[in-house]
């Protein structure tokens, strides 16, 4: 809960310097926290997995967004994309280089030791919920799968 009052906390403040830019982003990450509850399935708590994970999703889709405008030719919609994007990654935490996300594997690989087929899952499994967070699941299996391929 505590990023979603920071959420709150900066939108009161945008709003108190009347910057546009900051007031509708955060206004629209608010609204797709608040969403995000009523899916089926979902928790109907706000914590701050839940935030982290709509703002990883906003930021994916601004950034999109961004390099479709910028195909388009439409410098100043990708600018305004770009904008948007950089005010939500203020809410994700640092990610990890990297070097840093390969020795995180290497950790899980020889914590869980896996065996046979099945072995990528378990180190998928295992490696997603320590890096929470910290890591995209794209990475995250990259890296998995080139070290279980030098094993």
């Amino acid at each position: 809960m505590v990023l979603y009052e920071r959420i709150e906390g900066d939108l009161v403040d945008a709003r108190k310097r009347r910057d546009e830019l900051a007031l509708s982003t955060l206004g629209l990450l608010k609204s797709e926290v608040v969403k995000a509850t009523k899916e089926p399935g979902a928790s109907r708590d706000i914590d701050d997995q839940l935030v982290l994970r709509v703002v990883r999703k906003e930021v994916k889709r601004r950034e999109e967004a961004a390099q479709a405008y910028a195909d388009a030719g439409r410098a100043e919609s990708a600018d305004r994309e770009n904008r948007e994007a950089a005010i939500l990654r203020a809410y994700l935490p640092a990610g990890l280089s990297a070097e840093q996300l390969e020795a995180e594997v290497r950790r899980v690989i020889e914590d869980v030791q896996p065996s046979g087929p099945g072995g990528f899952g378990q180190v998928m499994k295992e490696a997603s919920r320590r890096l929470a967070g910290r890591a995209e699941g794209g990475e995250i299996a990259g890296v998995a799968r080139r070290l279980l391929a030098e094993a």
